[in-house]
């Protein structure tokens, strides 16, 4: 289980780098080849997406775990804020060194710097709760730079699905396929999904506890 996840998120992070260092197309068909999209940015990132979920999840140990657990989350979430740091920043310069386009649509769309903004406050606030060794406010903090980090790049990639190529719209399944999706998933599988998230939410709020067991 622990594998799959890994080398999930890593090839998500290959994905998300390969879209915005951008794919070979050419007359719109994808010319770059097997392995076109392989480059040293896109495993960089998938290495930055990782770092960036196993901070996630210790904060998340951090929140609902005590005693052993709780220390070990602890002392890993000081570690992995520091590699992630190191990721943005070496990604940052990548960026400005090969003058990838999506800088170029930050100059456009100056509006664009208040998520990287919204994410840098939320660092600075994860910061002093891990100094406070506050055990709520890490996992919120990096949720919320992960949630800045995505509105980013999909701000920067609209409205493209693959940077420059193809469009929202182009990508769009056929009107009738839509229509089925809203009716069929958004108006009754979707609610469903989300009373069913807050229910386990509400079962098991609270923190784990040493003395918690089966029928507590």
């Amino acid at each position: 289980f622990a594998g799959g996840s890994l080398i999930a998120t890593f090839i998500q992070g290959m994905t998300v780098g390969a879209l915005v260092e951008g794919l070979q197309f050419t007359n719109g068909e994808y010319s770059g080849g097997a392995v076109g999209w392989l480059t040293p940015f896109a495993v960089l990132c998938g290495i930055g997406l990782c770092l960036g979920y196993a901070l996630l999840g210790a904060c998340w140990l951090v929140r609902k775990c005590e005693a052993g657990v709780q220390r070990t989350a602890r002392r890993q979430i000081s570690r992995l804020a520091i590699g992630v740091l190191a990721f943005l920043v070496i990604v940052f310069a990548y960026a400005l060194a090969e003058h990838l386009p999506i800088l170029h649509r930050w100059i456009d769309r100056p509006y664009l710097l208040v998520f990287p903004a919204i994410g840098a406050i939320a660092a600075i606030v994860l910061a002093l709760s891990i100094v406070d060794h506050n055990d709520y406010l890490p996992f919120y903090m990096v949720a919320i730079i992960f949630a800045s980090a995505f509105g980013t790049l999909a701000l920067s990639f609209w409205p493209y699905m693959i940077p420059s190529v193809i469009t929202v719209d182009q990508a769009a399944a056929p009107q009738s396929s839509l229509v089925f999706m809203f009716w069929g998933c958004g108006v009754v599988v979707f609610p469903l999904m989300l009373i069913y998230t807050l229910i386990s939410y509400s079962v098991f709020r609270g923190k784990v506890r040493a003395t918690d067991g089966y029928g507590h």
